[in-house]
């Protein structure tokens, strides 16, 4: 088998056999294609043909031909129509993010940002493939209960399908937990566009858990649909056996539970309201008897007044502050570059004139750190402080 060297070759190759590739797609799950009928369909294009056979687009077996698992597989992931929900790249994108975060770490500046745009790049990926099998699996679910006539098949599929969404959500909290973990790596990074993606993928990841959530409630109705009809199907072809051997009056008590049956009186009483119109309110002389009826039904004597709101309370309308405080992030930034110890150090022993506890001393932290990260020197050292690992950071 020959192999396309470029992009071009691939697409001028294809875009030759786009009719055949429409038609074989059509059929790609009833019926195989004959050798006559695919030159009759490139209008005697023969060559077009040879050519997708060559290069593996086409599979020829004997006068049958189909399309490739790997080009049929690429068609549905982007036309959205694959019934395959595969988690195992989701799986594989976290393990390699964690190499591209490590390697990160070990790469000197001229390398981080290739590793970077890699680690940009995972996530994005992880976000896509989440929310498309998310998607996926859904279509399938709601397509298998009401295409699939075989109630047997049908439940095996449905169970299947249960077992692919708790899988999903396990590789959701992974890449969460991934996320939670490595969070002092992602506020270190002086990358805007790290920072959007995590943030995108965060917002996704939570969409796709929750779509999950109602998926995998619609997986236990239908269940429970599957296993209601199964039953009443049972009892029906039981009912249709013993009246082909004409037992079923023998052997049943059918004929007084359809005598005792009145199933018109089991149902609830319809009722219709009509909505009367503002014009007629407003213009018939009817009105006034109508309003009239509804007044004594509302057993109302007194005219209709006007509800006025109750007086403000004088609470509400009293002037009140609120405090807050704020750092001048400016000046802790100055007087950093005024002395030599590391960022974390600074901030951690600077004499506030009001107390501050250590979480707004971590915040601080981060905050100066990413503000002004242009007047700082990081290293790629590291200390710890109790419970805190942190990255020693320098004036310049």
């Amino acid at each position: 088998m020959a192999y396309f060297r470029n992009i071009k070759e691939l697409t001028h190759t294809l875009y030759q056999g786009q009719k055949l590739l429409f038609d074989m797609f059509q059929k790609r799950k009833t019926i195989s294609v004959k050798y006559d009928d695919a030159v009759e369909t490139l209008e005697g294009k023969e060559d077009s043909l040879k050519r997708m056979i060559k290069f593996g687009v086409i599979i020829q077996s004997g006068n049958n031909l189909e399309l490739d698992g790997t080009y049929q597989e690429f068609f549905e992931k982007i036309l959205a129509v694959n019934e395959e929900i595969s988690i195992a790249s989701v799986k594989e994108n976290i393990d390699s993010l964690k190499l591209n975060i490590a390697s990160y770490l070990a790469a000197d500046s001229m390398r981080q940002p290739q590793f970077l745009r890699q680690i940009r790049h995972i996530f994005s990926k992880i976000n896509q493939n989440t929310r498309r099998n998310v998607l996926d699996l859904k279509r399938n679910v709601e397509h298998t209960y009401k295409q699939e006539p075989n109630f047997k098949i049908k439940e095996l599929r449905l169970k299947a399908f249960d077992e692919k969404a708790t899988a999903i959500k396990e590789l959701i909290t992974k890449t969460e937990t991934l996320i939670d973990d490595e969070a002092i790596f992602f506020s270190t990074v002086q990358d805007i566009g790290l920072k959007e993606t995590i943030a995108e993928v965060k917002n996704g990841l939570k969409e796709s858990a929750h779509g999950l959530i109602s998926i995998k409630s619609l997986i236990i109705d239908y269940l429970n649909r599957i296993q209601y009809q199964s039953r009443i199907v049972k009892k029906v072809r039981k009912l249709k056996y013993l009246r082909d051997q004409l037992l079923i009056n023998e052997g049943t008590d059918i004929k007084n539970v359809i005598e005792n049956e009145n199933a018109v009186w089991l149902e609830p009483r319809t009722t219709f309201s009509t909505k009367v119109s503002i014009d007629f309110l407003r213009n018939e002389d009817g009105a006034l008897e109508l309003l009239a009826n509804v007044r004594r039904k509302l057993n109302k004597s007194t005219a209709i007044k006007n509800r006025c709101a109750s007086t403000i309370d004088p609470q509400y309308l009293e002037e009140q502050k609120e405090t807050t405080r704020a750092f001048d992030h400016r000046s802790l930034a100055e007087a950093f570059s005024a002395q030599s110890d590391d960022l974390f150090s600074f901030i951690w022993n600077y004499r506030f004139a009001a107390e501050v506890n250590e979480e707004e001393r971590l915040v601080l932290f981060l905050q100066l750190a990413s503000q002004f990260y242009e007047s700082l020197r990081f290293t790629d050292t590291f200390a710890k402080k109790g419970n805190y690992e942190y990255p020693l950071i320098y004036p310049l």
